[in-house]
């Protein structure tokens, strides 16, 4: 198996030196390890830490534009990892964002700039205390179930990044939705999640999944063996997994 495109990978667009390679940096090492198509992919800019600012999502994009021209042999896109910032679904997804970006992936993350109080208080304390409360965990799973299923219905993405990474769903109900609206879901070979457990309960279901990097150096383009593990561990038919060649 080998993976073949790859579309969460970082940059220095991403604040703070959270992305630590240039543009052209990720696409060189892409093209010398023989990606066909890769995405670079900075965090949305209601990441208050690491979000690409927006004045800056047309430059990047421009610049995307000329490094297609320049590297034969492989399709460089835009995308974006977009942040969501209510459990209504709300997100980061605006004008800048539909206008440039090729690939619109998104998820929950910590160090976002969340809609209300109200949101803030569930992501960082219920989902804190419910690793030790299990009637907590309980209602918070569930909550963050809803929220990540909202955002998928409300939203225009294309990929939900490394589910159940940040906060506890349940993978199953978010599977079922992200096929009916035709959602791919990431195994992120840089966290656990997809996790070998989460594959095996959501196999038997019409889904689509693609192996995701998401290097933050070019150290880690082409690094994919953790996720590749989890699929032969899990049973999950490789045939849907969309960016792998048998």
């Amino acid at each position: 198996m080998k993976v073949i495109k790859d579309y969460h990978i970082h940059s220095i667009y991403s604040k703070n030196k959270h992305g630590k390679s240039t543009p052209e940096e990720d696409v060189k090492k892409a093209w010398e390890i023989g990606l066909k198509e890769i995405a670079v992919s900075d965090h949305g800019p209601s990441h208050y830490l690491y979000g690409i600012k927006r004045k800056n999502i047309k430059k990047l994009s421009n610049e995307l534009k000329q490094l297609n021209n320049k590297y034969e042999g492989i399709n460089v896109l835009q995308g974006i990892e977009a942040n969501i910032l209510s459990y209504d679904g709300d997100s980061d997804i605006e004008n800048e964002v539909l206008e440039n970006c090729d690939i619109i992936m998104g998820g929950f993350h910590y160090g976002v700039c969340f809609k209300d109080l109200k949101t803030f208080y569930r992501v960082y304390v219920l989902n804190f205390l419910g690793r030790f409360s299990v009637k907590i965990h309980k209602y918070i799973t569930a909550l963050n179930t809803k929220g990540v299923i909202n955002f998928m219905k409300k939203n225009k993405i294309k990929i939900l990044t490394h589910p159940g990474e940040k906060i506890p769903v349940n993978i199953r109900e978010i599977a079922k939705i992200a096929s009916e609206e035709d959602i791919i879901l990431e195994i992120n070979s840089s966290h656990r999640h997809l996790s070998e457990e989460d594959l095996k309960s959501i196999k038997n279901l019409d889904i689509k999944l693609i192996i995701g990097s998401d290097a933050h150096h070019i150290d880690n383009i082409g690094n994919y063996e953790v996720a590749l593990n989890r699929i032969k561990k899990s049973g999950f038919p490789i045939e849907k997994v969309i960016n792998l060649e048998v």
